[in-house]
């Protein structure tokens, strides 16, 4: 493992100027330790959000002590060794309590659950948004003990800060996901494939390509006032390692809202390309290198823009068209 790029007194210029464009994760040390709730401690911060919240139950999950923290599969990789739960914000935090005196506590993990929501006023009092390079974004709070989120990667930018308790996070890059050894990609436990390994302890016998990704990790750890910038599809697993943490993230895209997720490309291609003969996928790679990934250049720059349809520059209204001509083809 390598030491993740720390940067200290960071601007928002500065990140979007100089850290951003570099497309590589990054620790914003002390970016957020202004916001109010940062001070207050996990035990005065988890007092704090008792008295802001909305009074929406908080759905969690809940792991038995003997999994050590880590949500995963149960053996099979059909079904999953926690349980969901929704509890009132107060039956949530007094539990986290007492969980923390155990000597073999159960692990709780309330994950992305939005601001807006849960905890209205408090993005508006906590605010990152002269970061965030977009109009559309999602402001997300975790709360928990000591959990291990497996690593996984997501299709956007994500910069994630830590008001309480200190955070071990361990990045690849996508180069990596040969060795990374995914898990199902229809059974995930939050919507994103997750490497099988236990970065914890590494099973090299039944993982032996993770030497390899494990060469290419990055790693840090973050106390509260800290900020990660965690760019699209960097896998990246989280330890918390405290037995209270809080973290508020900020999920955003670099283009329009009305660009497709990449995923229903990958979808698609499961559906229509992996599994034709041979010859037939290299032909098709041709076409898609040439005309998707422009690996020649400008495909269609030899007509006019008017005559290029959905080959020219994504529109509004050329992204509706392309999405009409999609569930023609699916139909």
């Amino acid at each position: 493992m390598n030491n993740m790029s720390q940067y200290f007194d960071v601007t928002p210029q500065v990140f979007l100027e100089e850290i951003k464009p570099m497309a590589q994760p990054a620790v914003l040390k002390g970016v957020i330790s202004s916001w109010p709730s940062v001070p207050l401690g996990p035990d005065g911060l988890l007092d704090h959000l008792c008295a802001i919240s909305s009074g929406l139950p908080i759905p969690h999950f809940v792991c038995d002590p003997v999994h050590r923290g880590r949500f995963f599969y149960e053996p099979g990789y059909t079904s999953f060794n926690y349980r969901k739960e929704l509890t009132p914000i107060t039956d949530f935090v007094a539990r986290l309590r007492a969980e923390a005196a155990l000597a073999e506590p159960s692990a709780l993990f309330a994950g992305s659950l939005a601001l807006a929501g849960y905890f209205p006023g408090f993005a508006q009092s906590h605010d990152i948004t002269p970061f965030i390079p977009a109009s559309q974004f999602l402001q997300s709070i975790w709360i928990g003990n000591r959990t291990m989120t497996a690593p996984h990667y997501d299709n956007v930018e994500n910069i994630a800060c830590v008001v309480a308790g200190r955070r071990k996070f361990t990045l690849f890059p996508i180069e990596q996901l040969p060795n990374l050894y995914m898990g199902p990609l229809d059974l995930t436990p939050a919507g994103q494939p997750i490497s099988l390994v236990d970065i914890r302890a590494p099973d090299f016998e039944r993982f032996p390509r993770y030497r390899e990704a494990e060469a290419h990790g990055l790693t840090a750890i973050l106390e509260p006032g800290d900020a990660i910038y965690i760019p699209t599809l960097w896998w990246h697993g989280v330890e918390s390692l405290d037995s209270v943490n809080v973290m508020v993230n900020t999920w955003w895209r670099d283009v329009p809202a009305y660009f497709g997720s990449p995923m229903t490309a990958l979808l698609s291609g499961l559906l229509t390309l992996r599994d034709l003969p041979e010859d037939q996928r290299a032909a098709w790679k041709v076409v898609f290198d040439n005309l998707v990934f422009e690996t020649n250049g400008p495909a269609f720059d030899h007509l006019p823009e008017a005559a290029r349809g959905p080959f020219g520059t994504l529109t509004r209204n050329s992204a509706a068209h392309l999405r009409e001509m999609l569930l023609q083809t699916l139909a």
